[in-house]
C-alpha cells in the first residue's frame, strides 16, 4: 500500500535518553507511568521526563515523525466524527419535536422524559462492557456497530404507537451506542501519542455530536417538518444520515493500515492494579466519576427539555424556541472546540467546575427574571459544551489510566455518568407535571450542577496532592 503501509520503529526508550546515569537507564520510564496521558510530567522537558512522555503517549522514545502518529489519523479521526456526528442527532432528534410526539402517541410529560431517559438508562449496564468490547476487539467492531445502534434506534422510533415501543426504540439506542462515545477517547489515545495534539482532537471530536445536536434542534420545527409533514419522517431521514455515516467509517477504518501497537502504547496491557476495581481505589477518580453524574443530569435535562421549557414556560412559539436553542448550540459548539486548549492539568478541574458554575447560575436567573430574557440566558446555558471534553481529559490524565485501559476507564465513566443522564430528563419531567412545575425543575437541576462544581473543586485539589507527592 506504499507508504500506507510504513511503519516507523523505534528503539528502547533508554537508548535515546541524554546521559543518564548508566546504573539507571532502565529504571527512567516506568512499566505503568502514575501519571496519567495528559500528565504534568509528560508536558515537561528534560532527559528523563521527556522519556516518562514518550512513553505514556507511545511506549517508547522516537523522532519526531513518529510522535506526530499514524500517518492517516485524521482520516480515522474524520470517519469517527462523522459516526458521533449521528450519534448527537439521535440524543436531540426527539427534543424539539417533544409537544408534537407527546400529542400523537398520548403520553403525558414525565412519561415521555422516561422515554427520552431510556437509552441511558441502558448504557448504566453496557458502557462497562462496551469499554472492554473496544480493548479487546478494536474500534474497526467497535464503532461500527454504534452506528448500527444509532440508526436503527431512529428507525424504531419513527415506528413507534405508544409509551412502551417508544421505550425500546429509545433503549435500543443504549445497547451499543456506548462504543461510538468509550471509542472516541481510545482513538485518540491510540492514534495520537502527541499530547498537544490530542488535547486538540479531544475537543474537535467533542463538537461532532454538538453539531449534530444542534442542526436537530435548529432545523427541525422550521425546515424537516415541513418537508416530511411528519415527525415519522424527519427520524427516517435521520436515520439514513447515520447509515452513511456508519458507512463511511467502515470504507475508511479497511482501507487504512493500522498503527504499529508497539508504538501506539497499545502493548501496554492492565495489570490488577488498572482494572476497574484497581480504577476505582483511586479517590480522584472516585470524585471524578461523581462529576459526571452531575455534569450529564444537568446536560440531558436540558438537552431534551430546553427548547419545550422555552416554549411552555417561557411562552416562546416552537420556531423561536428552536432557533434560540439553535444559536446556543452554536455557542455549545465554540466551547467544545476552544476550551480545552486552556485545559492543562493544572486547571482541568477549576475549568470543568466553572462551566457548571456558569450554567447553573443562567437557569437561576431564568426562575427570578422576565421571559422577555430567557432566550440569552438559554444561549449562556450551552457553555456546557465544553463540560464532556474537558470531563474526557480529567480522566485520561487521572492516576492509574493508561491507553491499554482507556476503554474499560472510558466506559465506567460513561456507566456513571449516565445514571445522572436518566435522572435528568426524568425528574425534569416529573416536576414538570407536580405542582412546582417548572420553576421547580429548573432549581433542581441547578442545584445539581451546583453540586458538581463544589466535587470538581475537591478533585483539582486532589490532583494537585497527588501530583506534589510523585514529582
Amino acid at each position: 500500500m506504499g507508504t500506507l503501509g510504513k511503519r516507523v520503529r523505534c528503539k528502547p526508550p533508554w537508548v535515546q535518553i541524554p546521559h543518564p546515569p548508566p546504573e539507571r537507564r532502565r529504571r527512567w520510564v516506568p512499566k505503568h507511568p502514575p501519571a496519567g496521558l495528559f500528565s504534568e510530567r509528560a508536558d515537561r522537558s528534560g532527559s528523563g521526563l521527556i522519556a516518562l512522555r514518550n512513553a505514556v503517549g507511545g511506549g517508547s522514545v522516537c523522532s519526531d515523525a513518529a510522535m506526530a502518529g499514524p500517518q492517516h489519523r485524521w482520516y480515522v479521526f474524520g470517519a469517527m466524527s462523522a459516526v458521533y456526528f449521528s450519534f448527537g442527532i439521535a440524543v436531540a432528534a426527539i427534543a424539539p419535536m417533544l409537544t408534537v410526539v407527546r400529542n400523537d402517541l398520548g403520553v403525558s410529560r414525565g412519561a415521555m422524559g422516561f422515554a427520552l431517559g431510556a437509552w441511558a438508562m441502558i448504557y448504566i449496564a453496557t458502557a462497562p462492557v462496551a469499554g472492554r468490547f473496544i480493548d479487546r476487539f478494536g474500534l474497526g467492531w467497535s464503532l461500527a456497530l454504534g452506528g448500527v445502534s444509532v440508526a436503527g434506534s431512529l428507525l424504531l422510533r419513527a415506528s413507534a404507537q405508544g409509551l412502551g415501543t417508544l421505550w425500546l426504540a429509545v433503549a435500543f439506542f443504549g445497547l451499543f451506542g456506548p462504543l461510538v462515545s468509550a471509542s472516541a477517547p481510545k482513538l485518540m489515545a491510540v492514534w495520537f501519542p502527541d499530547e498537544r495534539e490530542r488535547r486538540r482532537g479531544v475537543g474537535w471530536y467533542a463538537m461532532a455530536p454538538s453539531i449534530g445536536g444542534t442542526l436537530a434542534v435548529a432545523v427541525t420545527n422550521p425546515v424537516l417538518l415541513v418537508w416530511f409533514d411528519s415527525w415519522r419522517g424527519v427520524l427516517a431521514f435521520e436515520a439514513t444520515i447515520a447509515v452513511v455515516a456508519t458507512l463511511v467509517w467502515v470504507i475508511v477504518w479497511n482501507l487504512v493500515e493500522q498503527p504499529d501497537q508497539a508504538t501506539a502504547g497499545d502493548t501496554m496491557q492492565p495489570t490488577p492494579d488498572v482494572g476497574w476495581r484497581g480504577l476505582l481505589r483511586s479517590r480522584e477518580i472516585r470524585l471524578i466519576l461523581v462529576v459526571a453524574f452531575a455534569l450529564f443530569f444537568l446536560v440531558h435535562a436540558l438537552g431534551n427539555w430546553l427548547p419545550t421549557i422555552l416554549e411552555e414556560f417561557s411562552g416562546m412559539s416552537p420556531s423561536a424556541a428552536g432557533a434560540w436553542a439553535g444559536a446556543g448550540g452554536l455557542v455549545g459548539i465554540a466551547c467544545s472546540g476552544s476550551v480545552p486548549a486552556f485545559a492543562s492539568p493544572s486547571r482541568v478541574h477549576l475549568l470543568l467546575g466553572a462551566v457548571m458554575v456558569v450554567a447553573a447560575g443562567s437557569l437561576l436567573l431564568m426562575v427570578s427574571t422576565p421571559s422577555s430574557i430567557h432566550g440569552p440566558l438559554a444561549i449562556i446555558t450551552f457553555v456546557r459544551g465544553a463540560l464532556v471534553p474537558l470531563a474526557v481529559i480529567t480522566l485520561l490524565n487521572a492516576e492509574r489510566v493508561t491507553p491499554a485501559n482507556t476503554g474499560l476507564a472510558n466506559g465506567l465513566w460513561f456507566s456513571v455518568a449516565e445514571v445522572g443522564g436518566v435522572s435528568g430528563p426524568l425528574t425534569v419531567g416529573a416536576l414538570a407535571d407536580h405542582s412546582v412545575g417548572y420553576n421547580g425543575a429548573l432549581l433542581t437541576v441547578a442545584a445539581v450542577a451546583l453540586f458538581g462544581a463544589a466535587v470538581a473543586f475537591a478533585s483539582h485539589r486532589e490532583h494537585r496532592s497527588r501530583h506534589r507527592s510523585v514529582v
